[in-house]
């Protein structure tokens, strides 16, 4: 089963910026970091291999780890990079990044504790910080607010006609939408019903070559 990860929907929300930004270099890093981290992702969900022949799987967790210290020397450096910093789109590639940092826990949460000021001050997208408090609570087994992790049910085999896409865990799931609503994020079942279709799509049978 080929599983399209949420980061790949999230990062394709990201916007041109049109306003000078403080650090051009730093942005123009985030944005080459976060090509190649979605280029595996990308022909996974193309169902394209790879030309070298790799597992494009391990080649995201190889890209992940060398990303990481670059990561840790930019927030070492900059503290949390922002819309100010390096614009909204290289600020949501570093979000990105950080979204994958999931073998580096402490340093998730380092980013999300320094995120949240930037958030109040309107300097970071709250949709982001909703990701990553989901993604830290899930890899520590604990419940999410938003439901943005989601796991999936319903398909047969290679069959995905019906799949469907839950959240992996989710606290006081009736209040769900308000605390989604809050952060500007549409309703959760609407949020699962694109997950389920880009994920039959992903798995969708290719013709066969003539």
């Amino acid at each position: 089963m080929k599983i399209l990860l949420v980061m790949l929907m999230a990062s394709l929300s990201a916007t041109a910026q049109t306003t000078p930004v403080r650090y051009p270099k730093l942005s123009k890093t985030l944005d080459s970091l976060a090509y190649v981290d979605q280029w595996p992702m990308q022909r996974m969900f193309q169902q394209l291999p790879d030309s070298a022949g790799r597992n494009l799987v391990q080649v995201e967790k190889i890209n992940f780890a060398r990303h990481q210290p670059i990561l840790e020397r930019i927030v070492k450096q900059y503290g949390y990079p922002g819309f100010k910093q390096v614009g909204e789109k290289s600020a949501h590639n570093f979000w990105l990044l950080v979204q994958h940092a999931d073998a580096y826990p402490d340093f998730q949460r380092q980013v999300l504790r320094l995120m949240l000021p930037e958030v109040k001050r309107k300097n970071a997208a709250p949709a982001d910080y909703a990701y990553l408090t989901d993604r830290i609570a899930t890899n520590a087994g604990q419940l999410e607010e938003y439901g943005t992790q989601v796991t999936y049910t319903g398909y047969v085999g290679k069959d995905f006609s019906k799949v469907i896409a839950v959240p992996v865990s989710l606290r006081d799931p009736k209040n769900v939408d308000k605390r989604r609503a809050a952060i500007g994020m549409e309703p959760l079942q609407k949020y699962l019903d694109g997950m389920a279709e880009m994920t039959r799509q992903m798995n969708k049978p290719q013709p066969q070559a003539q």
